[in-house]
């Protein structure tokens, strides 16, 4: 087991900061896991240079700062994968009551009208939004955002004007009129 000097930690320490990793926190984790890589695989006698900078390649693809960009963004976006499962699931359960709510409703089965109104409900305030807010995260101009959110406002008119229209209540052609009129 190799044993790493305190010039060796300064000299890794200057390069993490020297490659553009600013953030304190992060330069200590990855001086952490970098030290403890060294001390377990370098030999007594090998080379600590070499073997650092062989090492360090394997944290990055080209440069060492991706590591501090992920960082941020999942500090960021803390909720994002959870935000992305909650919508895959309602998405996939959304499609199946729909599906199932349309195959009772042409068979006359009973429970069909609450299959359908779930279906649609989990559909147009669940996933769509949910959609909505991931795919703006991931875009960069404002008017790119506005163009996803009136698409998203669209599809929940769109949806609730056909469940309104299904079941007979008011305002199903002003909501699916505004769909229309904000698709165009």
């Amino acid at each position: 087991m190799y044993c790493i000097s305190d010039q060796q930690i300064d000299f890794i320490l200057d390069d993490i900061s020297a490659r553009g990793v600013k953030m304190v926190s992060l330069q200590q984790d990855l001086l952490d896991h970098v030290c403890c890589i060294i001390e377990q695989n370098l030999e007594q006698d090998g080379d600590f240079e070499s073997f650092y900078f062989s090492e360090i390649a394997k944290f990055y693809e080209k440069q060492l700062t991706e590591i501090e960009d992920e960082t941020i963004n999942l500090l960021i976006h803390k909720n994002y994968y959870v935000m992305k499962k909650i919508m895959l699931v309602s998405g996939s359960i959304s499609a199946s009551l729909l599906c199932l709510g349309i195959l009772f409703k042409f068979m006359h089965w009973p429970g069909a009208s609450f299959i359908l109104l779930v279906g649609v409900i989990l559909l147009s305030l669940v996933f769509l939004p949910l959609l909505f807010v991931l795919k703006a995260k991931e875009k960069k101009e404002n008017k790119e955002k506005v163009v996803i959110g009136l698409g998203a406002l669209a599809s929940v008119s769109l949806t609730l004007g056909v469940l309104f229209k299904t079941f007979h209540w008011p305002l199903a052609n002003i909501l699916c009129l505004s769909a229309l009129f904000i698709m165009v």
